[in-house]
């Protein structure tokens, strides 16, 4: 059992030796496929995570002139709680939602120099019954005097989902038609380290060798090609999402990008075992097609 796995073993990297370039492209095709494997996940995993952050803020703001006096947000208060679904109204004074951005951000943003004064507006937060009244109770706050700006996350997320949907038909067909390249590339690979040895594998089988027996070696060498994509595709993304997530966040501070070191392995996990598949279909199809062929 063990002298069979050592011979499969020497077999595989002797024909890996013996094909060099061709391997290597083979490896650089499987990294490329993978890699935009990887940054359409990883892309698709973001615009969720960020439609779920928005999702849990407020259902609705509300914001009103600047000038506006306190009495008379009270009373406009008043006014929005009396509209029907409405179950809650919250009001931000200017001077407070200033004071808890400027917590927020005021260590990674030079707002003393980007900004000059308070630039921010009172805000009413209201909740509502439940999502699906919301563009009605927004038309109607729209309506009303003193209102400058209603904003309410339904729209964000309902075009955010449009988006991902689109990513997700694109990038899946997109996905699709690179694995299948990169399988053929991988399938001539295997088949030209195949008939390379054709003569070798004519005697293996005079002298009693099984088509099974034939192929492990191909299958090996197909797995061994696969792990390296795999793992170059995965060096690749970490350290390129690394950097971006460190830009965006001291740029964009406010944008919830996924950073879960768990959800991250999982995603390169993927990456690299799709790699090991891709190696190992290529080579067991290449080697099916060239024993067949032999009879």
């Amino acid at each position: 059992m063990f002298s069979n796995i050592e011979f499969f073993l020497f077999e595989a990297f002797r024909s890996f030796q013996r094909g060099a370039l061709m391997c290597f492209v083979a490896i650089g095709t499987i990294t490329v496929s993978l890699v935009i494997f990887g940054l359409f996940l990883l892309l698709v995993i973001n615009l969720g995570n960020i439609i779920g952050s928005v999702s849990s803020k407020i259902d609705l703001a509300a914001y009103v002139e600047k000038d506006l006096s306190l009495e008379s947000a009270g009373a406009l208060q008043l006014e929005l709680s009396r509209i029907p679904g409405v179950v809650k109204v919250d009001f931000i004074s200017r001077t407070e939602a200033w004071k808890k951005f400027q917590e927020e951000y005021g260590d990674t943003l030079a707002l003393d120099e980007i900004i000059a004064g308070n630039p921010l507006p009172h805000t009413f937060n209201i909740k509502v019954r439940t999502p699906e009244i919301l563009p009605m109770v927004a038309k109607r706050i729209s309506e009303m005097d003193n209102i400058d700006e209603v904003r309410y996350s339904g729209q964000f997320i309902e075009q955010v989902r449009s988006l991902i949907d689109a990513v997700r038909i694109g990038g899946a067909a997109l996905v699709v038609l690179i694995s299948f390249a990169t399988l053929l590339i991988v399938v001539n690979t295997i088949r030209l380290t195949v008939l390379a040895r054709e003569t070798d594998i004519y005697i293996m089988k005079l002298v009693g060798a099984t088509n099974t027996f034939v192929k492990w070696p191909f299958i090996i060498e197909g797995v061994i090609l696969g792990i390296l994509g795999g793992l170059s595709s995965f060096l690749i993304l970490k350290f390129s999402y690394d950097a971006i997530i460190a830009r965006i966040a001291v740029a964009l501070p406010f944008v919830p990008l996924v950073a879960d070191q768990r959800l991250l392995a999982l995603v390169y996990l993927v990456m690299v075992l799709g790699g090991t598949a891709l190696g190992m279909i290529g080579a067991y199809i290449s080697v099916s097609k060239v024993l067949k062929a032999e009879g």
